[in-house]
């Protein structure tokens, strides 16, 4: 089985059983990370331990690095094979049942560099998966991003974070907002990606994020045409310690670029 049959074979699986536990949520036990709104639920440690399991059998001699149980370590090297997995992006949403805006994100990288991809959005039964250089797809339908030039038609996400990091946030992005021409969040990293990749929104920007958040989703765009790099453009590794991340259709990327710098950090 190749990494991308993995990827969609084992995502179908999984968002059965997450949307099964969506339905049941107000019953799951959870606790809060260092941030109080930062939720861990028994959901997502289940499906990280599952696609670890899956891995460990699938592929033994690979890396893994994963939001939950303590496996946030980077790997070295410039042809590791890595798997990077976040069980839920989205965990507020998943717990508030405010809207389907929650996905099961796994990516597959080879020094440091997405190569396949998926997200299942489990609450509309969307499966989003690419793989380098044969295209972006949702539910076996190929995909692309919107052909928006103009800054001022822009419809953008700018995820405002976590607490610890909202102000930041809003110093960042404040020129960001005031230029372009739509604003909304759908607190989810790999909702905002997706929705690049399909071509409903243009533009996602967040100050800080983890490879977990993104891996999958940054391939996912790039196989549809858009881009996706650090705030300042330059290319992103998964694995560099950089935080900042700025999401685009590709064709106002570099104007984008510009409105996030003139942000205070």
């Amino acid at each position: 089985m190749s990494e991308i049959e993995f990827i969609r074979a084992t995502l179908d699986e999984l968002a059965v059983f997450v949307r099964q536990k969506y339905a049941m949520r107000e019953s799951l036990s959870m606790s809060a990370k260092v941030d109080p709104n930062d939720l861990v639920t028994e959901v997502d440690l289940a499906v990280q331990e599952r696609i670890q399991e899956r891995i460990e059998k699938a592929f033994p001699r690979d890396a893994i690095v994963g939001e939950e149980n303590g496996m946030t370590g980077f790997p070295e090297g410039e042809d590791t094979r890595a798997w990077v997995i976040d069980p839920i992006d989205g965990t507020q949403n998943f717990v508030r049942g405010l809207f389907p805006a929650y996905g099961i994100s796994l990516a597959f990288a080879i020094g440091g560099l997405p190569v396949a991809g998926g997200v299942a959005v489990p609450g509309n039964g969307q499966l989003f998966h690419a793989e380098k250089g044969n295209g972006a797809f949702r539910n076996g339908e190929r995909i692309r991003v919107s052909g928006v030039d103009q800054i001022s038609h822009v419809r953008a996400e700018v995820d405002f974070a976590g607490m610890v990091d909202r102000v930041a946030t809003l110093r960042a992005f404040g020129p960001f907002v005031e230029e372009v021409g739509q604003v909304r969040c759908h607190c989810a990293a790999v909702i905002g990606l997706c929705s690049i990749a399909t071509g409903d929104m243009d533009a996602y920007v967040h100050v800080t994020l983890n490879p977990w958040d993104y891996a999958a989703g940054m391939i996912i765009v790039q196989e549809a045409g858009g881009m996706v790099t650090r705030l300042d453009g330059a290319a992103i590794n998964l694995f560099d310690g950089g935080q900042g991340v700025l999401g685009s259709n590709g064709k106002i990327h570099n104007e984008l670029s510009a409105l996030a710098l003139k942000g205070t950090y």
